[in-house]
């Protein structure tokens, strides 16, 4: 058991499903080496999938697992192929029409995006659909953002950094993944989702803070803290992170008690924020040169 401040569980299915998921995406050319495929295993980037959403059926966990898998291997590609034309390629990843001289990119493109566009039909709802595309869209243009401003070679202010991190992290698309498949607009969440993802990207931040520090990317909020704060930026940002799950546990009460339909899509965003806590607890991805999102993700 973990000191997490929010309940975890690993889903039943995630053994199995961890070995079916890395075989498709070896067949499918996603992975440059055995190698890289190992490593994914070892780093159990799979079983993060399986934390977020711990209560999902397997056949649908199996579909947001491959999704999420191929957006890490598409982070540590942007992390190594910084320039326009990884830009391009995000830009006809948001219609389906990425193209890439690396074929194994261009592969990874496809399947990311017929796996985020079944994900997306899946919804009957049609408001459901539009919240998925509209956050799908958001979180491509959060990824372009973040390319170019390594292109311009400047660190991401702190304003503008705040704002992208939660849309470069793909927070969002995992909250809509537990949406219930009736309309929620009737649940006051705003804030409680808005405080869950600003407490899941600074705790991941505090988490990959060394490693980033370590190979000079600025994309994190304790290193632009830095520069005004010294090394009290780090117990800033966990006097930070204790008082959002305080704020989280009273909302998530407060929306639960108020809307007693949405008690048990509340429950979700609990495990779905400790289950981000019990990865990054679990896996040794932060302890490697390579970071990924929602994990930076």
């Amino acid at each position: 058991m973990n000191n997490n401040f929010f309940p975890s569980a690993l889903n039943t299915a995630t053994r199995v499903l961890d070995g079916k998921v890395l075989r498709w995406a070896w067949d499918a050319g996603l992975f440059e080496s055995p190698a890289e495929l190992e490593r994914c295993r070892v780093q159990k980037i799979n079983w993060f999938a399986s934390y977020l959403f711990p209560e999902e059926e397997a056949e649908r966990l199996e579909q947001i697992m491959k999704f999420f898998l191929g957006l890490f291997l598409l982070d540590d590609l942007l992390d190594i192929g910084i320039d326009n034309t990884m830009i391009k390629f995000l830009e006809g990843l948001k219609v389906g029409d990425s193209i890439h001289p690396n074929s194994r990119l261009q592969s990874l493109g496809i399947e990311i995006y017929l796996l985020q566009k079944s994900i997306e039909e899946e919804n009957k709802n049609s408001f459901a659909r539009e919240e998925w595309h509209k956050a799908w869209l958001e979180y491509i243009d959060a990824l372009q953002w973040e390319i170019q401003i390594k292109i311009d070679g400047r660190a991401p202010l702190l304003g503008e950094y705040r704002v992208m991190r939660p849309k470069t992290s793909g927070v969002h698309l995992a909250m809509l993944l537990i949406r219930p498949e009736k309309d929620i607009r009737g649940c006051i969440s705003e804030l409680l989702e808005f405080s869950l993802a600003r407490y899941i990207c600074l705790s991941n931040d505090l988490a990959s803070s060394k490693k980033e520090l370590a190979i000079g990317d600025p994309h994190n909020e304790i290193i632009i803290l830095m520069e005004s704060m010294g090394d009290a930026a780090v117990s800033w940002v966990m006097q930070e992170v204790k008082q959002l799950s305080k704020k989280i546990v009273l909302l998530a009460k407060q929306v639960g008690d108020d809307f007693g339909t949405c008690q048990e899509w509340v429950g979700r965003l609990l495990l779905l924020a400790g289950g981000c806590e019990a990865w990054t607890a679990e896996t040794s991805r932060y302890q490697n040169s390579i970071n990924g999102n929602f994990g930076k993700h």
